[in-house]
């Protein structure tokens, strides 16, 4: 019975909004900044969403996101990245981009479309703006299979920024490892690879290799249609060179780091580049940033001349994007000292024995970007990590603003969380060692490299 003053109309009334308000939560998820979805398919051209509500039929409300999971579904609940999976048989449309669903699809709207960039920083519109836009859905294509495969699809971009040796390592290779690895997917798996770049596929040949035992798909060369089973599209990732073991079957950042050595040292064996005779001294690598975007070591000779004095032998590497990483692996593995600005060339840890020794030059402004991005999975992976933080007069920047301003005294007022202030401690900054600090700090890492290299070799 209805209490006093509470009319019949009215609990109508509130029924109803609780279930209009109910419907419309249950898709809130597809309104994420990496997707965007669509309610009807262009009738002339399949896969290309038709943005048009103009002579639109009369249509049910949305269909919640539990009506279509039989065929779409989206893991749309992380900060980085989306995860998109296509739970049956599927037909890749190469010239539009678009994966239909082509099994039992009665749970799932016929107009069904969501566009979604396969890149694992779904909130970075600079990233996606160089990574093509791929479109699902459930509308029927209008092409049958031309090539059939038998095994998953697993749909990335090699665009975005990987021009740039960290991110080819955590957007691409290490989410890749950790997208097979949460999904159980061994090797089974077909690499469906859009905004294709034969340089890093040749470069990479040898790791990806254990990823999939079937050829990599280059998407954006294809004329024909292809068919699959199912389809994951996109990656995972669990932040910088960071791999939670208790979300991948308990692999981590070490079974990685062990993936590199079987990939690149043949039958697991230790290769050394160094001196093994009586006397030999360690071997440290710097690897040397000239590129004229910033962070480049001015008085490179005094530093070279300082680091043999202590009683290192000192190779200079200079990374090339084309540049073997098999040999570029063997060098730094069979070294007991690396030493770099930090940049994205410090992602080369990753090539490092555990128990050596690795240097980063932090310049001013770069502190928190050091700690999150290279020292931390630095200790996961059990080097002796060793900062040498530069002064104000080491700065180049302190010619420009003076020792006193803000931009060097402050860093984190200056940025205030403006990207574009925080560019100039990346891209106009230099470094000019005090060579005093600078040689006292190496005596320090020549002691660790020195023990490590009388135990290891």
């Amino acid at each position: 019975m209805l209490k006093r003053g509470v009319s019949k109309t009215a609990v109508v009334f509130l029924v109803l909004m609780v279930f209009f308000f109910a419907s419309h939560v249950n898709l809130s998820l597809l309104s994420r900044s990496n997707v965007s979805v669509a309610s009807s398919i262009s009738k002339t051209r399949p896969g290309i969403v038709n943005k048009s509500r103009e002579d639109r039929p009369a249509r049910s409300p949305p269909h919640s996101l539990s009506e279509i999971k039989r065929a779409i579904t989206c893991d749309c609940s992380h900060k980085d990245y989306d995860l998109w999976f296509i739970n049956g048989p599927t037909l890749l449309d190469p010239i539009t981009l678009t994966f239909f669903t082509t099994g039992p699809s009665n749970s799932i709207p016929p107009d069904f479309a969501v566009k979604f960039h396969p890149y694992p920083r779904k909130t970075d519109e600079r990233a996606k703006s160089k990574v093509n836009e791929l479109t699902l859905t459930s509308a029927p294509p209008k092409s049958s299979c031309e090539i059939t495969h038998s095994s998953p699809a697993i749909v990335f971009s090699t665009g975005g920024y990987t021009g740039n040796f960290y991110h080819q390592f955590n957007d691409v290779l290490l989410a890749l490892y950790i997208t097979i690895n949460s999904l159980s997917l061994n090797r089974d798996v077909i690499l469906t690879v859009t905004n294709w770049s034969d340089w890093w596929v040749q470069k990479y040949a040898d790791l990806l290799h254990h990823f999939t035992m079937h050829p990599i798909l280059n998407m954006d060369n294809q004329t024909r249609t292809h068919c699959f089973p199912s389809a994951i599209i996109g990656l995972m990732t669990h932040g910088p060179l960071v791999v939670d073991p208790t979300l991948t079957q308990h692999k981590s950042l070490l079974a990685f780091h062990a993936l590199l050595e079987k990939t690149y040292i043949p039958r697991g064996k230790h290769v050394s580049t160094f001196d093994k005779s009586k006397g030999a001294r360690p071997q440290l690598v710097l690897v040397n940033r000239k590129n004229g975007v910033g962070r480049e070591i001015l008085n490179l000779k005094e530093a070279l001349k300082a680091i043999e004095e202590v009683g290192f032998k000192a190779i200079v590497f200079e990374p090339k994007r084309n540049g073997a990483v098999g040999d570029t692996y063997r060098l730094l593995h069979g070294s007991h000292a690396m030493l770099a600005v930090h940049g994205a060339a410090m992602t080369h840890l990753l090539f490092l024995r555990v128990g050596t020794v690795l240097g980063e030059i932090v310049p001013i402004g770069t502190d928190w970007l050091a700690n999150t991005f290279y020292e931390k999975p630095a200790k996961v992976l059990g080097l002796e990590y060793m900062k040498y933080k530069i002064g104000v007069n080491e700065s180049s920047l302190a010619e420009k603003y003076g020792a006193d301003d803000l931009v060097l005294n402050n860093p984190p007022s200056f940025v205030n969380g403006n990207w574009t202030k925080a560019k100039v401690y990346m891209k106009t900054q230099n470094v000019k060692l005090d060579m005093v600090r600078f040689r006292k700090y190496l005596k320090e890492v020549f002691a660790k490299a020195k023990r490590f290299m009388d135990k290891e070799g």
